[in-house]
């Protein structure tokens, strides 16, 4: 009897012992889950501010942070470079009142939808935008008159014609392409010859007053990339940081 007790008593340890362990294993894996969704969101977040950092930069202009020595009150000195403003042409129809509703006649919708798309791939051009938010664009002058549904209604139509992209998930941020990535880089090859800029990398062509200085570091990235398919520029270094024109 003594002896089937102390069996029981065994049987049952290992049993609380495999729960123990099942339940530990559980909680780590739960962990390991909820460790991985916050990074995952902190990527998001990261890219978003840089995405929105790129906006600002773009709206001021060039700002440069040099520290200084000789300054005692300020740690650094912020200079930023003169902008030109520029104003966008309103469009011919900007005084039709149904045309900053969105048509609910299928037959009008197509109409409507490629009369907006032209007129923002022209308005991001005019004032060279590459990266902008949705809550600036409805700030200006004439999307100010449109519905936020409205809005991105339009966005959405130029997305599936590829006219822009979502640059973050949750589409708080748009990237006009007025020109594609092909047309920047004939003009960036066009630019090198006809200023004997013979070699250049990424951050040079960030850092100069041209219109294609606040694209995307991205997307300059893959201009360069072109440019070397299309026999425009070679590789230098095996970093492939830097690029030589080739004639």
């Amino acid at each position: 009897m003594a002896e089937k007790q102390k069996e029981r008593g065994k049987e049952q340890v290992v049993k609380d012992s495999s729960i123990v362990d099942e339940i530990e294993i559980n909680e780590v894996l739960e962990d390991s889950e909820l460790t991985e969704l916050k990074i995952e969101m902190l990527r998001e977040e990261i890219e978003r501010l840089k995405a929105e950092l790129q906006i600002i930069n773009q709206r001021l202009g060039k700002s440069v942070l040099s520290e200084s020595a000789s300054v005692s009150q300020d740690l650094f000195t912020k200079t930023t470079k003169q902008v030109v403003e520029r104003e966008a042409p309103l469009p011919e129809w900007v005084t039709l009142p149904w045309m900053f509703s969105k048509p609910e006649n299928p037959k009008h919708l197509e109409s409507w939808r490629s009369d907006w798309s032209d007129y923002t791939l022209k308005w991001a051009k005019a004032l060279i935008i590459h990266l902008i938010s949705v809550a600036e664009i409805m700030e200006k002058n004439p999307f100010d008159k449109l519905s936020e549904v409205a809005l991105r209604d339009i966005l959405e139509y130029m997305n599936s014609k590829n006219s822009i992209k979502w640059w973050d998930k949750n589409k708080t941020l748009v990237r006009i392409y007025w020109r594609s990535l092909e047309e920047w880089s004939e003009i960036i090859y066009r630019w090198a010859l006809e200023t004997g800029r013979l070699d250049f990398t990424l951050f040079e062509l960030m850092d100069g007053e041209e219109d294609f200085r606040n694209l995307p570091s991205e997307e300059i990235k893959e201009i360069m990339k072109l440019m070397v398919e299309k026999q425009f520029a070679e590789w230098m270094g095996k970093k492939r940081e830097m690029v030589k024109i080739k004639f």
